[in-house]
């Protein structure tokens, strides 16, 4: 069964925030931009990851989801059931409380955003574009754990359709960039 982690990286406090979730065995980490903390954004992204995916390939990709016991996350029936047909697509498991050892691999992965976007920084000014830019350069950087692969590779092996339906792109390895100045095209972040 396919393990995510699942959890938010905050900008200024109040405002925007990142909805990250990575797929265990790959380290390949979805990012997405959240007008708010809260549950009913949390859950309109899972609604549209899955639309856009399809509930057989969205329960295949995320069939187990860990995450902490945040406020965001505390609605697990929204994330695992499909209002549609009533079937359950997932199962939701909460860390213990003060353990983020436990999902140590998405915590380690938002190590890659802090190097655009330090801690402290809005999120406000983003745009959807330059999200996917920083999780397409995240997504294409060869890890050491990974035998030198990237988690963009090993996850369009596992998951073809997955990297078709969201449309993601390969990155040549001297075309990736955490330099804050490609990521966000020279805007300034506050």
């Amino acid at each position: 069964m396919n393990i995510c982690e699942m959890d938010t990286v905050d900008g200024k406090q109040g405002g925007k925030v990142f909805l990250t979730i990575l797929i265990r065995e790959t380290k390949f980490m979805f990012i997405r931009l959240l007008d708010k903390k809260n549950i009913a954004c949390v859950n309109k992204e899972i609604d549209k990851l899955k639309k856009i995916l399809g509930i057989k390939l969205f329960s295949k990709v995320f069939r187990i989801v860990l995450t902490d016991n945040g406020n965001e996350f505390l609605d697990p029936l929204k994330i695992e059931i499909d209002y549609n047909s009533g079937n359950k697509t997932c199962n939701v498991f909460y860390c213990n409380p003060y353990s983020s050892f436990q999902k140590a691999n998405i915590e380690r992965n938002h190590e890659y955003i802090r190097r655009v976007i330090p801690k402290g920084i809005s999120l406000d000014t983003l745009t959807t574009e330059q999200v996917q830019t920083l999780e397409t350069n995240i997504n294409n950087i060869p890890r050491d754990i990974l035998d030198g692969k990237t988690p963009f590779e090993l996850t369009k092996k596992l998951f073809p359709l997955l990297i078709e339906k969201l449309n993601y792109k390969h990155l040549k390895p001297d075309d990736v960039s955490l330099n804050i100045v490609d990521i966000l095209g020279g805007d300034v972040l506050e």
